[in-house]
């Protein structure tokens, strides 16, 4: 694992075995598909589409493969789903919190429950 994934915060102050969130989804375009970038400058965690000739360049950057296009519209949800993962981990692990007798605690994991699934469908609330 790289330094900058080692020095970036775990959520819940758990020990991840994967790459600290939070993670960004970038939409597809007429050069690349969707993919997902770690937001500590730790670069990619996954490209999330197809190119039409993979074992060449890219439009971007000089070559002839291009992004195939048919399936951005999936590719594009697997994307989001991908990018609120480490968050939606977090969200499952405080789970036992909205079993609290407090409500204030039952309200807010409600509500971050709902924003998480939003961010994955690629809605706003």
């Amino acid at each position: 694992m790289d330094t900058a994934a080692k020095s970036a915060p775990d959520y819940a102050g758990h020990s991840a075995a994967h790459t600290p969130g939070p993670w960004e989804y970038v939409p597809s375009n007429e050069n690349h598909g969707p993919y997902v970038v770690n937001g500590w400058g730790a670069g990619d965690i996954c490209d999330c589409y197809t190119m039409s000739r993979p074992s060449e360049l890219a439009v971007c950057n000089g070559g002839t493969s291009k992004p195939i296009h048919f399936q951005h519209d999936e590719a594009d949800a697997n994307a989001r789903l991908i990018a609120a993962a480490p968050e939606l981990l977090d969200l499952l692990e405080r789970a036992s919190e909205a079993d609290s007798p407090n409500e204030d605690i039952r309200t807010a994991w409600w509500e971050e429950r709902a924003a998480l699934i939003a961010k994955a469908e690629g809605r706003q609330l």
